[in-house]
């Protein structure tokens, strides 16, 4: 029993090498356990900040994308509206002449009367169906005619129809005191031929009647110098003797 439990002094020295390491284990393992190191939560939770990060993004995208769909949209509709007004602009509403008529008896109460003789073409657009091209025309063969005596003279410009006619005849008056009137004995050949009822052949005959024969003094004897049947009878009013 003695002998057995004897060591040597290299046993002793070993058991007690053995003895020391296994207190330094359990000791270190003390330590580590009880002396934890601080962990940053916030390092824990890396990947759940990384994953709002990407949402963001994304919804960022999302609300730029759904922005610009709506301002195609936007933008879309306004060519098309652009495109319609144009459309309703050259596409003129077609009437029946009756219906035209009604219309504008509706209007009637709205538009002042106008004098033909005395209106200029600002004046004469203010009527319906006459825009500036018509105005244009009426004043001018108001000037070759010396003014209007009949309402049926506009029936003579240049692109004015009967319907038209129908239109603005309830808006109109004449006012023939300030006709300009051809004095036959004395004005020029190229100041009678400028009226729309003198023929070039009527100016020629009225002319040489003037130097050969004298003065011509009257409205029969008009006829007869210029020797035709359809004279315009209304021009016996342009004419001063």
């Amino acid at each position: 029993m003695n002998s057995f439990l004897t060591f040597t002094k290299g046993e002793r020295v070993a058991i007690i090498v053995l003895a020391a390491v296994i207190f330094l284990l359990i000791a270190a393992n003390f330590f580590i356990i009880k002396y934890k190191p601080n962990v940053n939560k916030n390092s824990l939770n890396i990947d759940s900040i990384m994953a709002l990060h990407e949402a963001a993004i994304e919804e960022l995208n999302a609300r730029k994308i759904a922005e610009q769909l709506e301002r195609d949209i936007r933008i879309q509709k306004a060519k098309e509206e652009n495109e319609k007004r144009k459309h309703q602009k050259l596409k003129k509403p077609e009437f029946k002449k009756e219906d035209r008529i009604a219309e504008n008896v509706v209007l009637k109460k709205e538009i002042e009367i106008v004098n033909l003789n005395t209106a200029d073409t600002m004046l004469l657009m203010e009527l319906p169906e006459i825009g500036t091209f018509f105005a244009r025309n009426i004043i001018a063969y108001k000037e070759k005619l010396g003014g209007f005596i009949d309402k049926q003279q506009l029936l003579e410009v240049y692109g004015l129809d009967s319907s038209r006619f129908e239109i603005i005849s309830p808006y109109i008056n004449i006012d023939s005191i300030s006709i300009r009137k051809i004095r036959i004995n004395h004005d020029d050949f190229k100041t009678i031929l400028r009226h729309p009822y003198i023929e070039y052949e009527d100016v020629k005959k009225i002319v040489n009647y003037r130097e050969t024969k004298g003065m011509i003094t009257n409205w029969e004897q008009y006829k007869k110098v210029v020797t035709r049947d359809d004279v315009e009878e209304r021009l016996r009013l342009y004419l001063e003797f």
